[in-house]
């Protein structure tokens, strides 16, 4: 078991703080100083289209400064919805952010001893959200429909999100990977190992 001062330093990048509380939240949870998690910043509001976009175009800055500091402790969680979008499609997209050659012939641009993990959520992060809040009751949840409340205060949004990644790390994660339905959920879990690398 890796003690919690062998943990990396983390760097979030995600589209807001739903998925900044979701992530953080988790991470307290499985053993990491709130210290030592760090968030890269929320650029929203510099000219680009969504939150989304903000995080391709980000991504690369961030591994970029990863890679020239990875003889350090560190690590990195990339955050972002798939929307309507497929789980290959989105890759591809940070992947061309990073190495617009490579990610056009599908490569993957992560190196496998990067500590650089990616979550994505299919449809969006309340798919997990809806999930996580019924188990294990199974309460019918898919990843086509989209389960956002556009109602929710934001407020009311952080405490979801912190309340989901308790659930996660505590319920869900101890039963492990086979015991998540979500396809995207499981990916998430399998990309977690690569912060303990």
């Amino acid at each position: 078991m890796t003690s919690r001062d062998d943990l990396p330093e983390v760097t979030i990048l995600c589209e807001d703080i739903a998925h900044e509380r979701f992530i953080r939240e988790y991470l307290i949870c499985r053993g990491w100083d709130k210290r030592k998690i760090k968030d890269f910043g929320n650029p929203k509001g510099q000219g680009i289209k969504n939150n989304n976009a903000s995080v391709v175009r980000y991504y690369p800055d961030l591994i970029k400064s990863y890679r020239s500091r990875n003889y350090r402790n560190i690590a990195v969680v990339v955050m972002t919805d798939e929307d309507k979008k497929t789980l290959s499609y989105k890759m591809r997209s940070l992947d061309k952010a990073l190495d617009e050659t490579a990610g056009k012939l599908n490569q993957n641009t992560r190196l496998p001893n990067e500590r650089v993990a990616i979550f994505m959520p299919a449809q969006n992060i309340e798919t997990w959200f809806r999930y996580i809040n019924s188990y294990p009751s199974g309460q019918e949840c898919d990843e086509i429909t989209d389960y956002k409340d556009k109602t929710m205060s934001k407020e009311d949004k952080i405490k979801l999100a912190k309340r989901s990644a308790r659930i996660l790390a505590r319920e869900i994660c101890p039963q492990g990977v086979d015991a998540i339905a979500l396809p995207s959920l499981r990916s998430a879990c399998s990309e977690l190992q690569r912060l303990w690398l």
